[in-house]
């Protein structure tokens, strides 16, 4: 293009002393009409700079130009409605009214399929949407070679004003076969634009039973995003909706599943309330909820199905492998007693390859809950009985230490039932290793004690002429007062703790005393670490009343022996923090 009559364009220069659009246009009419190396003409570069006087006195020369496309089959209109010129559109739409090309114009597509409207809308020009669905009220504006729709970008894009402008202005806007097969109000739910929601369901009801390419129509998707309020509003117009099913023919699921997976209880609640029955639907592995909350490790589901009475049958239930609920939780690693505790969990189930919850928790790789979760298993007889009945209890295997011959011994193998026993005796004894090491802490801190009650700070009156002879010398002091009685309680939580220990040690004969021995354990725990508090305080006020004479030496020595529990308490956060990330 030449450089003046481009730089005339770009600057909406109609005519100066040097310049005339006139003459420029009628040769350029008679020799072909300049473009840029985009193709563009002179009205699209004044379409993009926004001039629409220079772009009506074009159309006046050479309205032949109205319709010129460049190399991506852009008109002018295009250009301008994508950059939001709101005065060129005007004047080019009075332009085909003019020449009764109006209906050709904004229907035109560029290389992309998009026409006028889908540029505005997708630039968020709303002023020129107004234009061009007043202009044309009858077009349906059918979708783009991406399936896109003017009324779909203003749903995905969340572009309010202009979606209600397209419905309530054009009698047919075109709304189905969108991307991936999706509904405008799919894309709404997707991106959670909440007005574009209530618009479009209030237009137009029906859109959400609409599956997209995946089976899943907008109710699914809004149960997945946890919209709660929107799945609400769906299920009061039509409570079917809950039952369809989101997936293909061979891999299915339906709404109650989703908000288990995602863990949205609150959904959950939502869903029973509307449609108290969705509770025992299955998807195409024959799995309910709770298999699919255990699946996906959501603790709070499994904890709400199981408080309702509602859902008891669930427990027991078979999936298509024949695995109960129990069985998954058993292969995740996680530690539920609500679930292992419930009374339709105690009857003895197996899966179709005829094993039970503690078979599959045993072949499972070892995890932090392993342990807990054998103990409990095991703790209700959840042993792998039917692969016991069918095995001998020991299998005879050579000792490859054992000699040859007539003399030689054979090893005995233990099979999956005194495995579980193992498991289950494992954590009695690791408690009273610990136990034996906290027993010599116990005792030390009760000697100790006990010699400072003998030999009280200050020391005793020896005047033989005293009333008070053989009585502590600082008995008025609130200081020694304090020591001597926390003095004493650091003594009798030691000597409890003590004979918990001792407790403890006769208890653990009996493995089926594993619980009261876990509890005494923990009450030790307690009555030690009071006892260790008591040690501090003792400390502290011992030597407050012996440095009472010097205040301030007597202050920093009891701060610095105080310190000693604010450091315990921190070391303790740290220690249940990195016991929690493990």
């Amino acid at each position: 293009m030449d450089p003046v009559l481009y730089n005339a364009a770009m600057r909406g220069n109609i005519r100066d002393d040097y310049f005339i659009l006139a003459d420029h246009l009628k040769r350029d009419e008679e020799n072909g009409f300049q473009v840029t190396p985009k193709g563009n003409t002179v009205l699209h570069v004044a379409a993009l700079y926004g001039h629409s006087h220079f772009a009506a006195e074009v159309l006046k020369i050479t309205p032949v130009m109205l319709c010129c496309q460049n190399k991506k089959n852009e008109t002018a209109l295009h250009i301008a409605a994508n950059e939001g010129h709101t005065e060129v559109v005007h004047v080019l739409l009075a332009c085909t009214e003019d020449h009764n090309t109006k209906d050709k114009l904004t229907q035109m597509t560029d290389a992309s399929g998009d026409t006028a409207l889908h540029k505005a809308v997708r630039s968020q020009h709303l002023d020129v949407v107004k234009l061009l669905v007043k202009e044309d009220s009858e077009f349906e504006f059918l979708p783009n070679h991406a399936q896109e729709t003017p009324l779909y970008l203003a749903a995905e894009s969340g572009f309010h004003d202009a979606l209600i402008d397209i419905l309530e202005s054009c009698k047919k806007p075109t709304y189905a076969a969108g991307p991936s097969n999706r509904t405008p109000l799919h894309a709404a739910v997707i991106q959670e634009h909440i007005d574009c929601i209530r618009s479009l369901w209030h237009w137009n009801k029906p859109l959400c039973e609409e599956p997209d390419l995946w089976g899943w129509n907008s109710l699914h998707y809004a149960v997945k995003l946890g919209m709660k309020d929107v799945v609400s509003d769906m299920l009061e117009w039509k409570k079917s909706l809950v039952y369809l099913p989101a997936g293909s023919e061979n891999d299915w699921t339906t709404a109650i599943h989703i908000a288990a997976g995602e863990g949205d209880v609150n959904m959950i609640y939502e869903l029973l309330n509307h449609c108290p029955d969705c509770w025992d639907m299955l998807n195409s592995n024959k799995q309910n909820a709770l298999h699919v909350a255990i699946l996906n490790n959501q603790d709070e589901v499994v904890r709400f199905l199981l408080e309702s009475d509602n859902c008891n049958s669930l427990v027991d239930e078979p999936d298509s492998d024949g695995n109960s609920p129990l069985h998954l939780f058993a292969a995740s690693g996680n530690h539920v007693p609500e679930l292992i505790n419930h009374p339709r969990a105690k009857k003895m189930s197996f899966n179709k390859q005829n094993q039970t919850p503690v078979d599959i928790a045993l072949s499972c790789t070892a995890t932090t809950n392993k342990e807990k979760l054998m103990e409990d298993l095991c703790s209700i007889g959840r042993f792998g009985k039917r692969d016991f009945d069918v095995k001998r209890k020991y299998e005879y295997m050579p000792n490859p230490n054992a000699e040859t011959g007539t003399g030689g011994k054979m090893q005995l193998r233990e099979d999956d039932h005194d495995k579980a026993k193992k498991v289950y005796q494992t954590k009695g004894e690791s408690l009273m290793n610990v136990a034996q090491i906290h027993i010599v802490v116990a005792t030390l801190i009760m000697t100790v004690t006990f010699a400072a009650g003998i030999t009280l700070p200050g020391g005793f009156e020896s005047d033989p002429n005293s009333p008070n002879q053989g009585m502590a010398i600082l008995i008025r002091k609130t200081a020694f007062r304090a020591f001597v009685v926390s003095d004493a309680i650091a003594f009798t939580f030691s000597a409890v703790a003590i004979f918990i220990y001792f407790s403890m040690a006769d208890i653990s004969i009996d493995p089926q005393h594993k619980k009261i021995l876990i509890k005494l354990y923990l009450l030790a725990i307690i009555c030690q670490s009071l006892s260790m508090l008591a040690v501090v305080i003792a400390f502290a006020t011992g030597m407050f009343v012996t440095l009472s004479h010097s205040l301030g030496l007597a202050v920093t020595i009891c701060s610095i022996g105080c310190l000693s529990i604010l450091l315990c308490i921190l070391v303790s956060i740290y220690i249940l923090r990195k016991m929690m990330m493990v």
